[in-house]
């Protein structure tokens, strides 16, 4: 077998590592957003204003670490220049911030809320902020985990 037959025979499984690799973290994270997204009501503490500071910071961390994610995907899997995929990137985070309140509307005792979706919206700011100003201030190591 030549080498081009061989290269030609495992490509498609070098595409499909990659692709789960950097895609398969994205799927799982909004998966887990979905999915917490489904209960009745989650509470975090029995004192309102600490469970309505935590819900609110979860609220900002997932779609900031989702942010960081997608990029992760798409830097490593598409050919996007960077200020392209870095405002592709916060779309997608919007899209899927405005689609979680949305399906929050159909789930008892829960509500779809325009400030869960701004504050969504800045955790995605706040990621991209970390992509373009202090990801590569990390050490190399950490680096590349989220790169």
């Amino acid at each position: 077998m030549s080498k081009l037959e061989c290269d030609k025979l495992f490509l498609p499984m070098k595409t499909a590592k990659k692709v789960l690799t950097y895609w398969l973290p994205v799927f799982l994270w909004m998966a887990l957003i979905y999915f917490l997204s489904s209960f009745h009501k989650l509470q975090a503490s029995e004192i309102s204003w600490q469970d309505f500071i935590i819900r609110k910071t979860a609220h900002f961390l997932e779609y900031g670490i989702l942010y960081v994610l997608f990029n992760r995907a798409l830097t490593n899997t598409g050919n996007l220049v960077f200020k392209k995929r870095i405002i592709t990137v916060l779309v997608l985070c919007l899209v899927y911030a405005f689609s979680d309140e949305f399906h929050q509307t159909f789930v008892s005792g829960r509500s779809g809320r325009m400030i869960d979706f701004l504050i969504d919206s800045l955790g995605a700011g706040a990621g991209l902020l970390f992509v373009v100003k202090f990801i590569y201030k990390l050490p190399k190591k950490v680096q590349q985990l989220v790169v």
